[in-house]
């Protein structure tokens, strides 16, 4: 008989848009004060992040379009980490990026995440919530909650998994929790069920330089086969902070105050994803972030809007020294339940996101299953034109966290 912990995320972002734009009025970016080790765990969490995505790219390759969301990776699994222990928690920990740092510092550069990010821009509203609900007849270790209920705010509901109306409780909390755009994790709950983890962002911001959305309109997008398509494409000029790479340009788009930004790194004529992508470190962005000037762009992108469900992530987490958690005869998530034979059995992501004159939303659900086996001055614009595929992020400014990063590849599919 196996039984089954389900632990889940669902992340939601909101914000987008040309003569040159004035900033509209949205006060001035907050600056996030952070310990040395929250800046650590943060800085560590976005180069899991990278890591994860370089790794999806190669595995689900670059041929469509495709997000992830690192924060709520990230904070999916640190939930599943508190119940970790042993080897697989020494792996989870490395995997994560925490090496060096104690439970209790991990838990408090979460909780900090979770209660700071909320408040960062009074124009934005950003949510996180975390729910846990398991089967009302498994036992549970009381610190396992606890240490959840206190570090990620996650509320605890026993609930009869028989009751045909379980699934739609879930799925209410997950829908609630994600503005209607993520209306269900589970489609039913397995007789071998324990619990699900359930972790929900939201977010939603307009861009502080808006586009008109009379000046959008079809013009050409090339694609990687050499082939194009028509899509409908925005125009805005402004004054946006802009770098250029080694093999890309780069451009920063603000939400509102500027804590929130969506991140443009467009690949330069004759590179590919690829040859960007497989740049994506945290030493890497930090120059980059650094080498960022205001410049005064003439920026075309598209609209776009996509989902995605990476089928991939055992084989990806596996492949960044998580294996010993999917092992059943080896994995120890005794902090959960004393008697062991718990083990990481699947591992589902999914994304949504849609950009436009308005802004961005975009949506991440993380579910992660246990089983329990008892077997300058004014110089001329750069012209930043986007119409060829391109990597996205969407980040924290003041404490570089990113939220969500993906590519389009395509912007009419």
């Amino acid at each position: 008989m196996r039984k089954l912990i389900i632990l889940s995320l669902a992340g939601f972002v909101l914000g987008f848009t040309s003569c040159k734009k004035e900033e509209t009025p949205a006060g001035n970016m907050k600056t996030v004060q952070l310990t040395e080790k929250q800046q650590k765990l943060i800085d560590e969490s976005n180069d899991f992040g990278f890591n994860l995505f370089r790794k999806v790219a190669e595995i689900s390759g670059t041929n469509q379009n495709m997000m992830i969301s690192p924060l709520s990776v990230s904070m999916a699994l640190g939930m599943t980490r508190n119940g970790a222990a042993g080897s697989t928690l020494e792996a989870m920990t490395s995997t994560l990026g925490f090496d060096g740092l104690t439970d209790q510092e991990i838990n408090d550069s979460y909780k900090y995440i979770v209660e700071t990010f909320s408040s960062l821009d009074p124009t934005v509203k950003l949510s996180i919530a975390n729910s846990i609900w398991y089967r009302n007849t498994f036992s549970v270790l009381q610190e396992f909650l606890d240490t959840n209920k206190n570090y990620f705010d996650a509320s605890v509901t026993p609930l009869d998994f028989n009751d045909p109306s379980a699934v739609k409780t879930i799925n209410d909390w997950v829908s609630d929790n994600t503005n209607q755009l993520i209306p269900k994790i589970i489609d039913q709950i397995s007789g071998d069920a324990i619990m699900y983890l359930i972790n929900a962002v939201y977010f939603k911001g307009q861009w502080r330089y808006q586009f008109e959305k009379e000046k959008t309109e079809a013009r050409p997008f090339h694609l990687t086969d050499g082939s194009q398509v028509e899509t409908e494409s925005m125009l805005q000029h402004a004054t946006l902070q802009y770098s250029k790479g080694s093999c890309f340009q780069a451009v920063e788009l603000p939400y509102n105050q500027g804590n929130y930004n969506m991140n443009i790194l467009l690949p330069d004529e004759g590179k590919s994803l690829t040859d960007v992508i497989s740049l994506l470190t945290q030493e890497n962005w930090d120059s980059w972030k650094a080498g960022y000037v205001d410049t005064d762009v003439q920026l075309q992108l598209p609209r776009f809007s996509f989902k995605y469900n990476e089928e991939h992530m055992i084989p990806v987490l596996s492949a960044l020294g998580m294996g010993v958690a999917f092992d059943p005869g080896n994995a120890d998530f005794t902090r959960i339940n004393s008697n062991g034979g718990l083990y990481i059995s699947d591992i589902k992501h999914k994304t949504y996101i849609e950009t436009n004159e308005e802004g961005t939303e975009a949506a991440a659900v993380t579910s992660v299953e246990i089983s329990e086996t008892s077997i300058g001055n004014d110089p001329q614009p750069i012209y930043f034109t986007v119409d060829r595929p391109f990597v996205f992020l969407i980040t924290e400014k003041s404490t570089g966290t990113i939220l969500f990063i993906g590519t389009v590849v395509n912007p009419t599919l």
